[in-house]
């Protein structure tokens, strides 16, 4: 072994040993992530009631990886097996230099009244990965399913609607689709948390007019439309 191996192997058990008393609750903090208690240290501890901005993860065990660290970025892997009434999640979520990103994210995430009028259950994510930097998104991959926990009049979405994420002019855009191609609900992230919501509904919904009228839905020339705008 050359010196300069010896070198490096010196540092890294140095490293380790020095993480062995890191607490967990250091790396996990920030405008993006809080949570109502962590514990453990950074090599194996867990989190209660994580939250992305607005949207909960939940309880989940978190590990830092260790390759990341050494080039300056702060990669926490997150997992849960499943659990009734709590869905495993397996992915992990990245803090670098000017930005942050999740990664190769398997999840199904309770939304809530986040997307009100639009009765949403949950948002499912299926190897779903994220990048921002510099405030803008920068890489986005994998899929999304959304189902909703009523139906809208007139519309059969029970098989939800499906979406390939990419990013479009620095944001994040989940195209979310229908089964029979006739329902839209196009979600727009920024880096800084604000959202906006457009759902159109395409076709002739006359005989429900009245109804979509009164949940906030307004004619246009493609159908009916809802806009809504708001912060994670």
């Amino acid at each position: 072994m050359t010196r300069r191996s010896y070198t490096i192997a010196a540092a890294l058990l140095l490293l380790v040993a020095f993480g062995a008393f890191i607490p967990l609750r250091t790396v996990v903090s920030g405008d993006q992530i809080t949570a109502r208690k962590v514990e453990g240290i950074i090599w194996d501890g867990s989190i209660r009631d994580l939250r992305l901005n607005k949207v909960p993860i939940g309880d989940v065990n978190a590990r830092v990886k260790i390759l990341p660290l050494l080039l300056g970025r702060v990669e926490i892997a997150l997992s849960r097996g499943d659990a009734p009434f709590a869905p495993g999640i397996n992915g992990s979520v990245t803090k670098r230099f000017g930005g942050i990103s999740i990664d190769r994210f398997n999840a199904t995430l309770p939304i809530g009244a986040l997307f009100e009028p639009l009765p949403v259950e949950d948002i499912i994510l299926q190897d779903f990965s994220a990048r921002f930097s510099g405030g803008r998104c920068a890489e986005a991959s994998g899929g999304i399913r959304m189902t909703l926990t009523k139906a809208i009049p007139g519309l059969d979405l029970s098989n939800g609607l499906l979406a390939k994420p990419r990013c479009d002019r620095g944001q994040l855009l989940i195209p979310l689709l229908s089964q029979s191609a006739t329902e839209h609900v196009d979600i727009r992230l920024s880096a800084d948390g604000s959202y906006s919501v457009i759902i159109l509904l395409e076709g002739d919904n006359s005989e429900n007019a009245g109804t979509l009228s009164l949940a906030g839905f307004r004619k246009s020339a493609r159908g009916f439309q809802m806009t809504k705008r708001g912060r994670l």
